[in-house]
């Protein structure tokens, strides 16, 4: 199985919250430009930015860290609105195709 980037692992996330790359990076606080370059794989994430996601969203920390599994019980028990609806979109089959996350997800 191929290993994805950090940068497809984040795009991953935000297509499963049906953000717009835009949307995203304000709501991470990150530069759209610098968000853009780390989903093309441009640019390597920063410790700091992977300390960002995972304040907001920890269930999510083991998948974009190490390509952990994404956890749908965890995902719907989180008090961020975000991650339940990452629930719902995975568990309705509405999962991006081409990076492997069917594989994941448990």
């Amino acid at each position: 199985m191929l290993k994805l980037r950090a940068g497809d692992r984040l795009r991953v996330i935000r297509e499963l919250m049906g953000l717009t790359r835009d949307e995203f990076a304000e709501l991470l606080g990150f530069d759209y430009v610098r968000l853009r370059n780390v989903e093309q794989k441009r640019a390597k994430m920063a410790e700091f930015e992977y300390e960002q996601v995972g304040k907001m969203f920890p269930e999510l920390i083991p998948y974009l860290t190490y390509e952990g599994n994404i956890v749908i019980s965890e995902l719907t028990a989180s008090k961020e609105e975000l991650c339940r609806l990452m629930a719902a979109k995975i568990e309705a089959g509405q999962i991006p195709r081409g990076f492997y996350v069917e594989e994941k997800i448990k």
